[in-house]
């Protein structure tokens, strides 16, 4: 991919050549262009076909990639959360353990997340005047609505009516969480019941890198989106946000069917191979290794967290494996408290991340909304009584679903959850939505801390303790990123709080209780 400098609505509208995206093989050139002015990529002229490739590969930039500003930074949530840790062998970070955030801490989800928005815009602009190709159109809407859902999710409020129509000032309007989640929901309605309503339509094939143009899977995948969305609105009825009742109501007439099951994982893969570092996974470059073997980008500085190490050796849950490697001093699983000071620490006594699970490579898929996430959800939904079915048995598959992804079996995931034990065994469990909240916890380690970050501010459910490092004050972990620097320099008459940082640590995502 491009590596691209931008400010607000600076938009590189990043499209490969098919080939380019096919092989996985991009160029790396640095540039800005002002949206406004024309551009040099003539994005107007992109076929549908390689901009969809492009736009897709950008989705999985924007979730894993913290190299060379071509992706957001989930490595921050990934600490918080429990799963990673600063090394011992770096000073720490005040960003990470002290929770002093800045306009610039985590600026790339943002920037890059209105990047990626914009090229979505473009691909629904060029499938627009060729009723033909309406499931491009579709596609678009609905990543459109996945990207927004990232963006509501990280920092509530951000501009949405007129964000992708430049304007000579630089000034756009900020919407409410509330309202561009509704606006976004509405759009996956009308994107499935186009795609539906059009069997006949051209298919993407294989420039679509999420389904291979099987649009059934964008119908199922837009399904669970919507999902997601919906149910992170339960805990509370103010602000817009839907609570029980209305969450209950939306979900009307939805059976298990309608969502991604066992084995229908949304994965994006342009061709992902270890044939050039720019051609790698970007998780696995950003964690394990380069394409010559060398360290991954930050492969010495993120470390295995105590908290995720103790969970998972807590309850004989095999996933410490697939997660974290054995310390090189003694072959185990070492984790290191959030927040130490203890010099000891090297990375040799402190384990190091996988990425993928026991079979990591450089080719691997990058989860978007992987199926055990959408078993989850299920198993939520169907607790609280919103969806027909059973909780215990879309639970069990979503713990087999988190194992499988990860290189392992059925049988070892269904040994794990016959103990008597009830944070595994869900038939022990006292109170089934935290069980089920935990083990999807569990399974997002590394692959969508956005989630477990989400349901911990809706839930409180795990109850990730703060920072150990001398000199933290707060109780809990930030509620929101502050808006970036972009934002200050240009818009700043719209921000709605200033973007310093400070406020980010109470103030709430609008569905927050």
């Amino acid at each position: 991919m491009k590596t691209i400098t931008i400010f607000k609505r600076k938009v590189n509208i990043a499209l490969l050549s098919a080939a380019a995206v096919l092989a996985g093989v991009a160029g790396c050139k640095k540039g800005t262009f002002d949206i406004n002015g024309t551009s040099p990529n003539a994005p107007s002229s992109v076929l549908p076909k390689f901009s969809l490739s492009a736009s897709l590969s950008g989705t999985a930039n924007l979730m894993y990639s913290a190299v060379g500003g071509v992706g957001g930074n989930q490595d921050m949530i990934n600490n918080w959360m429990g799963y990673w840790t600063q090394s011992g062998a770096y000073t720490p970070s005040n960003t990470y353990v002290l929770y002093q955030l800045t306009s610039g801490t985590g600026a790339g989800n943002w920037d890059m997340g209105f990047n990626n928005l914009s090229n979505y815009h473009q691909l629904i602009k060029a499938s627009s005047t060729d009723a033909t190709l309406v499931n491009y159109k579709a596609i678009g809407m609905i990543m459109t609505a996945f990207v927004y859902q990232r963006i509501v999710d990280l920092y509530n409020k951000a501009p949405y009516t007129g964000a992708l129509v430049p304007n000579s000032t630089f000034s756009y309007k900020y919407d409410d969480g509330a309202t561009i989640y509704k606006a976004c929901i509405a759009k996956i309605d009308s994107a499935v019941a186009a795609i539906k309503a059009n069997p006949g339509a051209v298919s993407p094939g294989n420039y679509d890198i999420m389904f291979k143009g099987d649009m059934g899977m964008w119908v199922k995948f837009g399904n669970t989106l919507k999902l997601k969305m919906l149910m992170r609105q339960t805990a509370s009825s103010a602000n817009g946000s839907l609570g029980d009742a209305g969450v209950k109501s939306a979900l009307s007439g939805y059976t298990a069917d309608d969502f991604l099951g066992a084995g229908e994982d949304a994965s994006i893969n342009p061709g992902y191979s270890s044939a050039a570092d720019n051609a790698e996974n970007p998780l696995y470059i950003d964690v394990v290794k380069t394409s010559t073997g060398q360290p991954g980008y930050n492969e010495k500085y993120f470390r295995a967290n105590k908290y995720g190490v103790d969970f998972y050796h807590a309850h004989n849950d095999l996933r410490d494996t697939m997660f974290y490697l054995p310390a090189d001093a003694d072959g185990m699983i070492h984790g290191r408290l959030y927040g130490s000071q203890n010099g000891n620490e090297a990375n040799s006594v402190i384990s190091g991340l996988t990425g993928f699970g026991l079979n990591a490579s450089a080719s691997e898929s990058s989860p978007i909304i992987p199926a055990f996430e959408s078993l989850f959800l299920l198993a939520e939904a169907q607790q609280r009584g919103y969806i027909a079915g059973s909780a215990a048995d879309s639970y069990k598959a979503g713990v087999e679903e988190s194992f499988r992804i990860l290189g392992s079996d059925k049988a070892t995931a269904d040994a794990y959850m016959a103990q008597a034990d009830p944070v595994a065994n869900f038939a022990l469990a006292s109170d089934p939505i935290k069980a089920i909240i935990t083990q999807e916890w569990a399974a997002c380690n590394s692959l969508d801390p956005l989630e477990s970050y989400s349901n911990y501010r809706r839930l409180g459910i795990p109850r990730i303790p703060v920072s150990a490092y001398p000199g933290v004050t707060v109780d809990h972990i930030p509620y929101r990123f502050p808006y970036p620097t972009s934002e200050l320099s240009y818009n700043s008459a719209n921000v709605p709080d200033g973007g310093t940082g400070t406020e980010a640590l109470n103030s709430k995502i609008f569905w927050m209780p």
